[in-house]
């Protein structure tokens, strides 16, 4: 199947941009995606003139993500069936557990999410939704690692890169491989301060109805020494199954 390379290039800078919140200029563009620069700059002005890019007013011209991209983005949640049902439970999730709950999905290589409710009294988070965070530190990540199709899961691992995030952050492949295993025993996964200190996640998998994968669930909220979280695993895992069941997967009971 042709592709158009201009819409691909497009594509690619939308995608570049909504990772850099701070903003990138035209330079980091040709750099980080190998764009030449005429066709970069032509691609920009038309993605600021159609809302998809907006220019931060800044000492050197920077390019942010624009109010037609995020409307559009937006719209994503409301066409899709499954996920208005999983909004809903997330958000008795989040009032029963008094957590931050999200949902998120596997995306070239992260994980992105999708879905967020807070609680009565919101705990601030860094994670919103639309944005993606590394597999092998967030429970969400783990969880998709562990629950997808070994194959898909071996290849994302072998082409991973553990960066620490914070001094809690697995060490290694060797590390995150038995912490898998154990995920995969208990049924849920945790971030226990891996990608933000103060932080902990739990997660579990959620399956669509013919048994694959759909994504995962978690509850995030401030790390407290006294909490039971082997509850909180749990409890996750009821949703989990809860949503799956939802969803009209069978498989899993």
């Amino acid at each position: 199947m042709k592709t158009n390379r201009t819409v691909q290039r497009a594509i690619q800078m939308l995608s570049y941009t909504a990772a850099h919140p701070e903003g990138v200029s035209l330079d980091e563009y040709c750099e980080q995606l190998a764009l030449p620069k005429t066709s970069a700059y032509d691609i920009l002005v038309t993605l600021v003139q159609e809302g998809m890019l907006s220019i931060k007013p800044s000492q050197k011209q920077l390019y942010q993500i624009g109010i037609f991209a995020y409307r559009i983005g937006m719209s994503y949640p409301d066409a899709n069936d499954a996920l208005k049902l999983i909004a809903a439970e997330l958000t008795e999730l989040a009032r029963t557990s008094d957590r931050t709950a999200f949902f998120g999905k596997l995306s070239n290589g992260e994980v992105v999410y999708l879905l967020k409710e807070v609680p009565d009294n919101p705990i601030i988070t860094t994670a919103t939704v639309g944005s993606t965070a590394p597999l092998y530190c967030t429970s969400l990540g783990k969880t998709l690692l562990a629950f997808l199709p070994e194959d898909q899961s071996a290849a994302l691992l072998e082409n991973m890169t553990i960066q620490p995030r914070t001094r809690y952050t697995l060490k290694n492949k060797d590390e995150l491989l038995q912490d898998l295993q154990n995920i995969r025993i208990q049924g849920y996964a945790m971030d226990f301060r891996e990608y933000e200190e103060h932080m902990v996640c739990v997660s579990a998998p959620v399956y669509q109805q013919n048994g694959s994968l759909e994504g995962a669930v978690s509850i995030s909220g401030f790390y407290r020494p006294k909490d039971d979280y082997s509850a909180l695993g749990r409890l996750i895992c009821r949703k989990a199954a809860e949503i799956s069941r939802l969803l009209g997967c069978r498989t899993q009971e």
